[in-house]
């Protein structure tokens, strides 16, 4: 097993990446100097994630790591977004929190320690629950077509990434 140490090489740092979210600019096809993190790391991984269910570890504050406006588990996507069934948190929540950008890797591209990989495509995914005791989670695959962030339009950048969009208004 390997994640992406891009919030820092350690467990904490895989704890409040997950969390938190992180606020990189990346785009498909780019070589990124970020590392790979070895093991399983499940207790990290499963702390950060929970985060969006309103389930908080040791060291993850909710006004900082804010849950999901409908923690509801084993629902579909769908269901999510016409709100029902749903489920409050029991503190303030940020809609769309279950809603998670992944980068996506070719499997070549890894190796079975920490090495430098390239972004294939990125997804979009919806966290149908909490990760559980062993490390598993389900998530529903929404597309790779990802449109977010802070994104800009360079007039003499190169051929257009068909994975990738930012719409741009002219009058």
């Amino acid at each position: 097993m390997q994640i992406l140490a891009v919030a820092g090489s350690g467990g904490s740092d895989v704890r409040v990446g997950l969390a938190s979210g992180v606020n990189l600019c990346a785009e498909a096809g780019a070589t990124y100097t970020v590392d790979t993190k070895p093991g399983a790391n499940t207790g990290p991984v499963k702390q950060g994630i929970n985060t969006r269910f309103d389930d908080y570890a040791a060291g993850l504050d909710p006004s900082m790591q804010p849950p999901d406006t409908n923690v509801k588990e084993n629902i579909s996507y769908d269901q999510y977004r016409n709100g029902s069934p749903s489920q409050s948190p029991s503190h303030t929540g940020v809609p769309n929190r279950r809603v998670v950008i992944i980068p996506i890797i070719k499997l070549a591209e890894y190796d079975q320690g920490r090495n430098t990989v390239t972004f294939n495509r990125f997804g979009q995914f919806f966290l149908q629950t909490k990760v559980a005791g062993n490390g598993d989670l389900l998530a529903e695959y929404i597309n790779d077509i990802v449109v977010d962030g802070r994104g800009g339009y360079d007039p003499n950048g190169g051929p257009a990434n068909n994975l990738q969009a930012i719409a741009v208004l002219y009058k």
